[in-house]
Parts: C-alpha cells; structure tokens; sequence
C-alpha cells in the first residue's frame, strides 16, 4: 500500500482545480461510507490545534483512519504552523490532516518538512492547450459522455480559459442531450453559443442606449 503523508497541504490559484485534488485526495483515503465516523471538516477560522490533534489521533470507529479535512487552511496554518512541526515529528498512525490553501510560504521550516515527505501537493493552472482534453476526460468521467476534439475545442473557445466554468457548461451539456451519450458542435452552439452572443449583443444595446447597468 502506497504511504500516506500524516499532513498533506493541496494549494494553488485555482480554487476549482484544488478542491478537484482534494476531493480526488479524500476518495483515496475514505468512502463514502466510511465518511460517516471517519471525517471531520472544521472551518479554518474555528479550528483550534488541540481539537484537531485530538481528532487525528483518535482511534477510527467503523473507517479505515480518521481524516480531517480544512479547506481555505491559511488562517489555521498562519496560527499553527509551529504546532504542526512539532506533529510531524510523531504523528498519528492513524490519522491524516488534510488542508486546501491558495499559496504555501515554501520558505517555512514547515513547508519544508511537508516536501520531504510528499505532503505539499501544488496544482499549477492549466495551460490553454491542455483545457480540450481536460474537458474531454471531464465529460467521460462524470457524465460518460464522449467529446470529439471539434467539440471539446469548441466548448473553450465560447467558454474561455476558467476550467470550473467549462465543467459546469459541460453538466448542462449533459442534462441538455440526455439520454444520449454524444455532444455535438450544433448541441453547444444552440446551448451555450446562442446564449454568448445574446449577451454580446445585449451588451451593444446597452453601450448604445447609455444604460450602464444593462452594458455590466
């Protein structure tokens, strides 16, 4: 079995991609089941250190271990870093501390630590070119549906470079072909194309008309 870090912290620009690696993250450690007893998910604001060690080592009833999960950690890590030096030292055999962040000070002797044993997880935004086939896996993934390159170019090029936007377009894209399993280049053009270049024109109308409200 592949070791698990007792401390991982998922971080990076996009909050859409980071909470996709974390959720991915949690799945590997936990079932759905096993979520029931096995996950705590304090907000980084309220947590308190002492709580959330007590947590992580407490024995797991009915799970595999125990995870706690903080999301938006940067206040917790701001306050608690030392502590969670002093952790990674003896952790819990038992537990995992799972953390989403927007950045990780990687000049902290904690950062630091968390490298050494594979606990610091950074997600890069994605480069243009891979958003294609990242929706493509998207699609197959969650809704089995199949995306020819045409379409999947398509889907960026209406939607732009924001990978949360083009997945929640590819859900209604879903919804809006079922039962079928294919997209089409005419099924995005009447769904989410059609609807682009009403807003486009409504922005004209409303520059023309001199109603900023309407333009915004």
């Amino acid at each position: 079995t592949q070791s698990i870090p007792p401390v991982c912290v998922v971080y990076g620009e996009d909050a859409f991609l980071v909470a996709k690696e974390a959720e991915k993250h949690l799945d590997s450690l936990l079932n759905e089941e096993e979520r029931m007893t096995g996950l705590s998910e304090p907000k980084a604001s309220d947590a308190q250190i002492a709580e959330v060690l007590d947590e992580l080592r407490t024995v797991p009833f009915l799970a595999s271990r125990r995870v706690v999960l903080i999301k938006d950690a940067e206040p917790f890590l701001k306050l608690y870093s030392k502590q969670l030096e002093v952790y990674l030292e003896s952790p819990s055999p038992c537990g995992v501390l799972l953390m989403t962040a927007a950045t990780l000070d990687g000049r902290t002797r904690f950062a630091k630590l968390l490298r050494e044993i594979g606990g610091a997880i950074e997600i890069t935004p994605m480069k243009s070119y891979e958003l294609p086939q990242y929706i493509t896996g998207y699609a197959k993934q969650q809704h089995g549906i199949t995306l020819d390159t045409r379409s999947s170019e398509l889907l960026v090029e209406l939607i732009g470079d924001d990978p949360g936007r083009l997945c929640r377009e590819m859900d209604k894209l879903a919804l809006y072909v079922s039962p079928q399993k294919t997209v089409a280049t005419q099924d995005i053009e009447q769904l989410i194309g059609r609807n682009r270049m009403f807003n486009a024109f409504e922005v004209i109308d409303g520059i023309t008309t001199n109603n900023a409200g309407q333009a915004l």
